[in-house]
């Protein structure tokens, strides 16, 4: 939230709480967090794999069951 007067002290106490919190919880579910855009970017798959094949994976991740399901 934004302070109106121009003061973004505020602002900053802010953000370093929901860094702090972001952080805590990476630890808790032992999860490295993306250091720089690359690592959040990723490999992009393999690179001779057309448009049609990834929808076609990604629509079978989604259909199987994982430990993490709620199913």
């Amino acid at each position: 939230m934004k302070r109106i007067d121009g003061d973004r002290t505020g602002d900053m106490r802010s953000s370093e709480v929901v860094r702090a919190e972001v952080l805590r919880l990476a630890q808790k579910q032992k999860s490295a967090l993306a250091t720089t855009f690359q690592e959040l970017l990723g490999n992009g798959g393999p690179p001779d794999e057309t448009a049609d094949e990834m929808i076609c994976a990604i629509r079978q991740w989604r259909n199987t069951s994982s430990p993490r399901s709620l199913e």
